[in-house]
C-alpha cells in the first residue's frame, strides 16, 4: 500500500515523503524493490525507522540492520569514504534530501501586509463606521441638495481616516511580525567537517545531509543525529539533551548515539548521519518550543480593562442615541420636519463615540512601548524573543539564578594555592623563582589531555576538554605573562611549546579508583624518566616524601608539613574550592622501560591548587540591585551544598541576619506539597537540583502568586524556562534549545543585564500607566461632552464624526508612542515590584483623572454654552456658521489641552513634570508633531470645502490664544490635582494591592487544595473588598456592578472585533476574575482567560 504523509508538527512543514510499507520483519528494511525515490536512487531504511532507533536508543533496530557497516551500505555511503561516486551528484543529494529532509527548519509563512489590512477590518465599530459612512457618500452624492452643500465629503473623510487607521495598524502588526519571525529562525549555522568522496570537506551544519560521515574533535557541536563509527578516547557531553554533568564515552558496542546539540568532551572520532532538521532530537524539540507568542498576564487584564472602560462609552453612546432620536421625533412633531439623514447622523455619531470610549490605543501603547523597550534592551545584552516579556519582567519578584555561567564566570581558575609550605589567595605567587614556576608550568601542561582556544569572535579564551585541567593550564599562562618560568615568547599558547618539548613517553589516566593521573616524559638530564602526578589532595600528598619551594630548592617533606598541607586542604575545601595536589618525581627507569603501572612513590610535592568558577565582578552589585528592587535572588545549582553556600554569601545571596533556607535537591524532592509550599520562597539556596527541581519550584511559586523568572543554559533547562513568566536563556554558554525556549536571551550570560531588565520592564509597566492616565481623561471629557449636548438638544454635536477620529487616532497613536519612548528612571529600582495583582489605574492615577477631566469638561461646556457671548460670536454669520465656528474652538481647545495633559502624564504622582525632558527628544518631537499637525487641520483643511462638511474651519489668531491659554492651564491643574490629598479619592495604591497580595499568598499557602486556592483568591476577595468600601461609594457601585453585568456582552462583542482586527482573541472569559485593575471594586462582568 502506498502511502503520503504529510506531517505538520508546531511551526515546521515536514515534506511529503512517498514510501512503502511491506511486511519485511526487519524494522528498520525497505525491500529493494521498493523502497527508493523518483530519481532512482534507492535507500533500504526509512526516515522515521531511523529516528525511532534513536530516539528509543534501540539497538536492536541496529543490529537487524547489519551493524554499522550495514547501516551504512543500506544509506548507500561508506564508513571511510563517506559519500562518494555517484551518490555526489546534483540529482542524488537532492533525492537523499527529498527522502530525508534537510538539516533545517521550516517555518510557516509570516502574514502578508493585504492580509493584515483585511484583519484589521474585522472591528465591528470600523465596519459600521465604514457602512455609515458609504451611505452619507451615497446619499451626499446622490441627492442634488446635499451635493451642493458638499455633504459626500462627511463620508469621505471618515472612510479616509478609518482606511489611516487600517494601514497604520496593519503596518504596526506587520513589522512585529516579521521581528517575530527574525528572533525565532535558528541562527546556528556553523562549520562542520564532513568525509566526502574520501576527502575531508568544511560545510555548514544546515548543509550536512543522512548519510554522511562527520569528524568530530573535542570542542565540536554534534550537528545531528548519528551512529558512532570509529575513534580514539571519545566522548560525549550530553548534558545539553539529559541534564547529566558525566561525559559519556562513545562506541560502536555499549553507547553509539550521538545526539544532534550535545558536544565532544574529549577525543577524536567518526559518525554517520541517521536524522536531521525535524527528525533530529534537537528538532523534535525544537518544534514543540516554536509557536506562536502567547498573551502576558498584563495583556490579559488590559482585555479585561478595556471592556470595563468601553461598559460605560456604550451606555452613552446608546443614550446619546436616544436622547437625538427623542429630540429629532419632537421636532418633527412639531412641524420641524422629518430628516431620515439625521438618523443616520445620529448613528455615526454615536458609534464614534464607541470608537473613542473603548482604548483600542491599549495594544498600540504596549507595541510600541515593547518595542522601545526592546531595542534600548538590547544595548544591554538582552535579546528579547517575545515583546511582551519586557513588561513581564518589571513585575517579576522571584529570579531562580543558574549558578555557573550567570553568578559566575563560568571559568575554573586557580584562585587559591598552598606552595612551599605558605598560603596563597592571589596569583600567581609574587615570590615565585623561575626554576619553581618552570617546573610546575611543564606539570601542569604535560600532565594534560585539555587544550585553549581563541575565540575571536566573542573575544574570550574556550576551554576544550577538562575544566580542571584548563584552569592549570590558565594559570601557565599567568605565569608567563607574570614574567615566570623563562618561557619563550609565543603567539600561541605557553602550554603548546612546552608540550612540544616533551614528548609523552607513557600516560596513566585518571581512574575513579586511583583518582588521579599522571604522565612519563624523558628526563631532561637525559638520564631516566620524570613522572608527573596530579590526583585528589588527601591522596596524592601522602605519596610526597619531598617538597619543592617557591625559590627553588627541595627540602625533606615532614610529618609537619603533612599536617599543614591537610590543614590547607580543609580551609579550602571549605570555602567552595576544589582542591588538587600537583607532584613529580624523577625516575632512573628510560622511558621506554616504564611498567603498566604508575611508579607513583617518593614523589616531589610542588603544590595544593584552589580551583573554583569565580562569580563576576558585576554579580554582587547586580544581586544588591535586585533585593533593593525587592525582587528575591535565588541560587539553583547542581553543585554540592558547601560550595552553592559559599558562592551564594560571596555573590550576596546569603547575607548574615537574614532568613535565608539553604536546601538541597533530595531533601527538597522529598517534601510533601505542604512542606514544598511553605519553603517555596523561602529557599535561597537549592543545591544538588536536578532541571525537574527547578520546573517543580517555578510552578509552586506561580501558584504562590509569584511573577517567577528564571535562567537556565541546558536543554534539559527547556520546560523550566517555558513555563516561567519570564525565561531567561544565556547567549554565550547557553544550548539553541534553551534559547528557543525562553522570553529573553542574557548575549553576555551577565547577571547584571537581569537588573537591566527589571528596570526596563518597570519602565514598560510604567508607560502603560502614563498612557492609561492620559486615555482615560481623553474617554472620559469626549463622551461626556458629546452626551451631554445630544440630552441638551443641540443637533450639531461640538465633536463630530471625523473631529473624534482625528483625536481617537493622533491621541492614540502620538501619544502612545510618546509616552512610550520615555527613558527608565533610576528611581524606579528603589521601590517594590508591581507583583502580578497591582491595579493597572491606582489611586493616585485616578486622582489625576478625576481633576484633569472636571477641568476639561468644565472648559468644554462654557465654551458650548456660553462661548457665543465670550467669543462675541453672534453677529459674525448665520446660525450654522457660528455654530461650527464655536465647535472648532472648542475642537482646537480640546487638543490644545490634551497636548499639555500629556505632558503631565510624564508623571503620575510626581510633581516635577518638566523633570528630565530634555532627555527625551522622542517625546519633545512627538508634542511638536502634534502641535504642527493640528495647526495644518485647522488652518489648512479647516480653510478648504472639506474642513465645514465635517465639522470644523480655520479660526482667527484671537482665537488661536484662547485655545492654547486655556491648554497650558491643564499644567496648575496637574499641579494642584498632585497637591490634593491622596484619602479623598477612589482606588488603590500600590501598597495597598501589595498587602491584598501578600495576605492572598498567605491564603493559598494555608489552602489545602488548588480549587480552594482560586476560590480564596477569586469572588470572595471582591466580595470583601466591597464590603468593606466607604459607605458613600456601596450603593453607586451596587448599581455599577448591575449595569456593567447587563451590558459586558454587547462590550465583549465589539472588544473581541477589535481585537480581531489586530490578529488575536480576546483573552476574557465570563464571570468576576481575582484582580481588580481599576481598584473600584467594580466587575467588568469578566476576567482573563485562564
Amino acid at each position: 500500500a502506498t502511502l503520503r504523509t504529510p506531517t505538520v508538527v508546531g511551526a515546521f512543514s515536514c515534506r511529503r515523503v512517498k514510501r512503502t510499507i511491506t511486511p519485511d520483519p526487519d524494522p528498520l528494511l525497505l525491500s529493494s524493490s521498493d523502497a527508493g525515490s523518483e530519481a532512482g536512487l534507492m535507500f533500504l531504511v526509512t526516515a522515521e525507522s531511523l529516528e525511532e532507533c534513536i530516539t528509543e536508543r534501540e539497538k536492536s533496530l541496529l543490529v537487524n540492520a547489519g551493524g554499522v557497516f550495514g547501516l551504512a551500505s543500506k544509506l548507500k555511503t561508506d564508513t571511510k569514504q563517506g559519500l562518494h561516486g555517484e551518490q555526489l551528484g546534483d540529482a542524488a543529494l537532492e533525492a537523499r534530501r527529498e527522502a530525508y529532509g534537510r538539516n533545517e527548519f521550516e517555518y510557516p509563512p509570516p502574514k502578508t501586509f493585504l492580509r493584515l489590512c483585511a484583519a484589521a477590518f474585522n472591528d465591528l465599530t470600523i465596519q459600521i463606521l465604514c457602512v455609515a459612512a458609504l451611505i452619507s457618500l451615497g446619499i451626499g452624492a446622490g441627492v442634488a441638495s446635499h451635493r451642493e452643500e458638499y455633504g459626500y465629503l462627511e463620508g469621505i473623510a471618515i472612510v479616509a481616516v478609518v482606511c489611516f487607521v487600517v494601514l497604520l495598524q496593519a503596518g504596526i502588526d506587520y513589522s512585529k511580525e516579521i521581528k517575530f519571525r527574525q528572533l525565532n529562525s535558528v541562527k546556528d549555522n556553523y562549520a562542520v567537517k564532513v568525509v566526502r568522496g574520501g576527502e575531508v570537506h568544511a560545510v555548514t551544519a544546515g548543509e550536512v545531509l543522512v548519510g554522511d560521515l562527520v569528524e568530530l574533535v573535542a570542542g565540536d557541536k554534534v550537528p545531528a543525529d548519528g551512529i558512532f563509527v570509529e575513534g580514539m578516547k571519545f566522548k560525549a557531553n550530553e548534558a545539553a539533551m539529559t541534564g547529566e554533568p558525566i561525559d559519556i564515552g562513545k562506541d560502536t558496542e555499549r553507547d553509539p548515539f550521538m545526539l544532534s546539540g550535545t558536544s565532544i568532551s574529549e577525543g577524536s572520532g567518526r559518525m554517520i548521519v541517521t536524522c536531521v532538521g525535524g527528525r533530529s532530537q534537537w528538532g523534535v524539540i525544537l518544534k514543540t518550543l516554536i509557536v506562536e507568542p502567547g498573551s502576558t498576564p498584563l495583556q490579559d487584564r488590559l482585555d479585561v480593562l478595556v471592556v470595563t472602560i468601553g461598559n460605560f462609552g456604550i451606555g452613552a453612546a446608546v443614550l446619546t442615541f436616544l436622547a437625538s432620536m427623542i429630540r429629532w421625533i419632537i421636532n418633527g412633531a412639531n412641524g420641524k420636519g422629518w430628516d431620515g439623514l439625521k438618523i443616520l447622523e445620529f448613528l455615526i455619531n454615536s458609534v464614534t463615540i464607541v470608537v473613542v470610549a473603548i482604548p483600542e490605543g491599549l495594544p498600540i501603547a504596549i507595541t510600541l512601548g515593547l518595542a522601545f523597550a526592546m531595542r534600548k534592551m538590547m544595548a544591554d545584552q538582552n535579546l528579547v524573543r517575545r515583546l511582551e516579556a519586557c513588561e513581564t519582567m518589571g513585575s517579576a519578584t522571584q529570579l531562580n539564578a543558574d549558578k555557573t555561567g550567570t553568578l559566575t564566570q563560568n571559568r575554573m581558575t586557580v584562585t587559591d594555592a598552598w606552595f612551599g609550605g605558605k598560603q596563597y589567595d592571589v596569583m600567581p605567587p609574587g615570590d615565585a623563582s623561575d626554576a619553581f614556576a618552570d617546573m610546575l608550568a611543564e606539570s601542569c601542561c604535560v600532565n594534560s589531555d585539555a587544550n585553549l582556544a581563541k575565540d575571536v569572535d566573542k573575544g574570550i579564551t574556550d576551554h576544550i576538554g577538562s575544566k580542571t585541567e584548563c584552569a592549570l593550564l590558565q594559570l601557565v599562562e599567568d605565569l608567563r605573562n607574570a614574567g615566570k618560568g623563562n618561557a619563550p615568547p609565543s603567539q600561541h599558547f605557553a602550554y603548546v611549546a612546552k608540550r612540544e618539548a616533551h614528548e609523552v613517553a607513557q600516560r596513566y589516566h585518571f581512574t575513579s579508583a586511583r583518582k588521579r593521573m599522571s604522565t612519563a616524559i624523558a628526563s631532561p638530564s637525559g638520564d631516566g624518566s620524570r613522572l608527573h602526578c596530579k590526583g585528589a589532595s588527601e591522596i596524592v600528598v601522602t605519596m610526597c616524601s619531598k617538597m619543592m619551594m617557591t625559590d627553588g630548592s627541595v627540602v625533606d617533606f615532614k610529618p609537619a608539613d603533612l599536617d599543614a598541607a591537610n590543614d590547607a586542604i580543609t580551609a579550602m575545601a571549605s570555602t567552595g574550592l576544589r582542591t588538587l595536589c600537583i607532584a613529580y618525581v624523577d625516575l632512573k627507569t628510560a622511558p621506554g622501560a616504564l611498567p603498566e603501572d604508575a611508579p607513583e612513590e617518593n614523589l616531589t610535592l610542588l603544590g595544593i591548587v584552589g580551583i573554583k568558577d569565580p562569580i563576576r565582578p558585576e554579580t554582587r552589585e547586580a544581586v544588591r540591585l535586585l533585593r533593593g528592587a525587592g525582587v528575591v535572588v535565588r541560587m539553583v545549582t547542581g553543585d554540592n551544598v558547601l560550595t552553592a553556600t559559599a558562592i551564594a554569601r560571596e555573590a550576596g545571596i546569603l547575607v548574615d541576619g537574614e532568613e535565608g533556607l539553604v536546601l538541597e535537591g533530595p531533601v527538597f524532592r522529598k517534601m510533601s506539597q505542604k512542606e514544598k509550599e511553605s519553603v517555596a520562597v523561602k529557599i535561597r539556596v537549592l543545591a544538588r537540583s536536578s532541571p525537574a527541581d527547578k520546573l517543580t519550584l517555578v510552578n509552586l511559586q506561580k501558584a504562590l502568586g509569584e511573577v517567577v523568572s528564571v535562567t537556565g543554559d541546558g536543554t534539559n533547562d527547556a520546560p523550566a524556562l517555558k513555563e516561567a513568566d519570564v525565561g531567561f536563556a544565556l547567549g554565550i554558554a547557553g544550548t539553541e534549545i534553551a534559547k528557543e525556549a525562553c522570553d529573553i536571551v542574557i548575549l553576555d550570560d551577565n547577571i547584571q543585564s537581569m537588573a537591566k531588565a527589571v528596570l526596563w520592564g518597570r519602565n514598560v509597566f510604567q508607560s502603560i500607566r502614563k498612557f492609561l492616565q492620559f486615555q482615560l481623561v481623553v474617554n472620559v471629557v469626549a463622551v461626556s461632552l458629546n452626551f451631554i449636548s445630544a440630552c441638551a438638544g443641540i443637533e450639531e454635536l461640538p465633536l463630530a464624526a471625523v473631529p473624534l477620529l482625528w483625536v481617537n487616532m493622533i491621541m492614540d497613536s502620538m501619544g502612545a508612542l510618546a509616552l512610550a519612548t520615555e527613558p527608565p528612571s533610576p528611581k524606579l529600582m528603589e521601590r517594590k515590584p508591581f507583583g502580578r495583582f497591582a491595579p493597572l489605574v491606582n489611586k493616585e492615577m485616578w486622582r489625576n483623572v478625576i481633576v484633569m477631566s472636571t477641568y476639561q469638561l468644565i472648559v468644554c461646556l462654557v465654551l458650548l454654552f456660553a462661548g457665543e457671548d465670550l467669543l462675541n460670536l453672534k453677529n459674525k454669520g448665520d446660525h450654522h456658521y457660528v455654530v461650527l465656528r464655536l465647535n472648532s474652538v472648542i475642537f482646537n481647545t480640546f487638543v490644545m489641552m490634551q497636548v499639555f495633559s500629556e505632558i503631565n502624564s510624564r508623571k503620575i504622582s510626581e510633581i516635577a513634570v518638566f523633570e528630565n525632558i530634555h532627555k527625551s527628544p522622542v517625546f519633545i518631537s512627538i508634542i511638536i508633531a502634534t502641535v504642527a499637525t493640528q495647526v495644518a487641520l485647522i488652518e489648512g483643511v479647516g480653510r478648504s470645502v472639506v474642513g465645514p462638511a465635517v465639522g470644523f474651519m480655520n479660526l482667527s489668531s484671537t482665537e488661536w490664544w484662547v485655545s492654547v491659554l486655556i491648554g497650558t492651564g491643564a499644567l496648575p491643574v496637574g499641579l494642584v490635582a498632585r497637591l490634593m490629598p491622596i484619602k479623598w479619592f477612589p482606588g488603590k495604591t500600590d501598597e495597598e494591592a501589595d498587602k491584598e497580595a501578600q495576605e492572598n499568598a498567605r491564603a493559598a499557602q494555608l489552602a489545602a487544595a488548588a480549587a480552594a486556592e482560586e476560590e480564596a483568591l477569586s469572588d470572595s476577595d471582591v466580595s470583601v473588598t466591597i464590603l468593606n468600601a466607604r459607605a458613600r461609594w456601596k450603593k453607586a457601585k451596587t448599581f455599577i456592578n448591575a449595569y456593567t453585568a447587563l451590558t459586558a456582552p454587547m462590550t465583549k462583542r465589539i472588544a473581541i472585533s477589535k481585537k480581531l482586527g489586530r490578529g488575536s482573541p480576546l483573552q476574557v472569559d465570563d464571570g468576576d476574575g481575582p484582580t481588580d485593575d481599576l481598584g473600584l471594586g467594580i466587575s467588568s462582568g469578566l476576567k482573563p482567560k485562564t
